[in-house]
């Protein structure tokens, strides 16, 4: 099946400016050809669709999210109370509910036994719609640990080896260790690392002996400098805490870009939006801290860090379609650039994955997952919020907020 989609302005993906006066021509899975529409040969008597003064790109990548859980405002409290049957439950309603808002692509940070795989392999067979699911299963953390409820505890290297076997044997995507405490577990400190470097490295080897890339959740500077050291892949928040307060480290920094690592942000509502007097989780709050992590993102931006924009959804008051909210506030509020966000949530999120070879740009041959915006986010961010179309394997999955699948 061959059809095209004409639009206003497309973005690919990349840094490069908006094309305007554009096509998309899908051909099946797979995007056939893609340019300024004077470029793109039509087959004769092909389906085409106007989509008028609109802006195709790719789908959205969310590259932290945890599916499983409600992104309520009591979601760290449910998440150790919810039976297994309501855990997926709430699974199968946040995958829909990510699908209508432009997501076509999500990286699942942590789960409790294996059930963010089910639903992953149940929309991959078609039974669903839903997002792709690039899925970590329990995270591994210390016995009383971030997360330790759901995750795996281990507090030497050979139990670290081990949980990483084990997960690679249950079919993960990707490893996620606990490298720091949060603020979503009590008694957990997260400016403390929680492993020395010999802990860090033994996961990081033995991942990546098995072809697994690693995720890493630091929160403190001695976790970040660990992480780095053992050249952990994706490095998740990343806020510099230490002593109560943020102290950004520009040498260490500098050895982020050096070994070309990824901070993936992992911002959820309590880092922007949700202040602490309107908050009822059982949870740390970091509002004192609001002002001195955003000049660390501005800062990090500017040194040339590879920046991911995730939203940590899941996490107190962080629905699985507000990713655009902080996309807005990244954009209006710390003034960085739209097109670089913009590729936060696709080019540069589907390298951050390991999926860049088949998703997060527009180009031919890849997998013909695009969502139309109704406006042009690059010159108004708010435009993701008017998801007009959503297209995933090369059909309409969404159209006007409704499932058509």
């Amino acid at each position: 099946m061959q059809w095209a989609i004409k639009a206003a302005r497309l973005y690919d993906g990349t840094r490069q400016a908006m094309v305007q006066d554009a096509v998309v021509l899908l051909k099946n899975t797979r995007i056939a050809a893609v340019g300024p529409a004077a470029a793109v040969s039509l087959p004769p008597d092909i389906e085409v669709v106007d989509a008028g003064d609109r802006t195709v790109m790719p789908g959205l990548i969310d590259a932290h999210v945890h599916i499983l859980f409600t992104g309520g405002p009591r979601s760290g409290e449910e998440s150790r109370t919810m039976s297994d049957n309501q855990v997926l439950l709430t699974g199968v309603q946040n995958a829909q509910l990510g699908l209508r808002s432009g997501l076509t692509t999500v990286r699942d940070c942590g789960d409790r036994n294996y059930l963010s795989l089910e639903l992953r392999d149940f929309i991959n067979a078609g039974n669903l719609a839903g997002p792709r699911m690039v899925c970590s299963g329990p995270v591994i953390t210390t016995t009383a640990g971030q997360l330790w409820w759901s995750g795996m505890e281990c507090d030497t290297d050979d139990e670290l080896r081990r949980a990483v076997r084990t997960l690679v044997k249950n079919r993960v995507d990707f490893i996620k260790l606990m490298g720091s405490g949060g603020n979503a577990t009590p008694g957990s400190n997260p400016e403390v690392s929680q492993y020395n470097i010999s802990g860090f490295q033994a996961v990081t080897d033995d991942a990546h002996r098995m072809g697994k890339k690693v995720a890493a959740h630091v929160h403190g500077v001695d976790s970040i400098r660990l992480a780095v050291q053992a050249g952990i892949d994706t490095l998740e928040h990343v806020p510099f805490r230490t002593h109560g307060t943020i102290e950004y480290d520009p040498r260490l920094v500098d050895e982020m870009i050096e070994k070309d690592l990824v901070v993936s942000l992992a911002m959820p509502a309590t880092w922007y939006r949700l202040r602490a007097e309107d908050m009822v989780d059982v949870r740390a709050h970091p509002q004192h801290l609001w002002t001195q992590r955003y000049d660390t993102i501005r800062r990090m931006f500017e040194a040339g860090v590879k920046l991911v924009v995730s939203s940590d959804q899941g996490s107190t008051s962080t629905r699985i379609d507000e990713l655009a909210l902080l996309m807005e506030f990244l954009v209006r509020e710390l003034e960085l650039p739209a097109l670089d966000m913009l590729y936060g949530v696709t080019g540069l999120a589907a390298e951050a994955l390991g999926i860049d070879d088949e998703l997060g740009t527009l180009s031919p041959g890849k997998i013909a997952d695009l969502v139309v915006l109704n406006g042009d986010p690059s010159a108004d961010i708010t435009a993701l919020q008017r998801i007009h179309l959503v297209i995933k394997d090369g059909k309409v999955v969404v159209r006007d907020g409704a499932l058509t699948w």
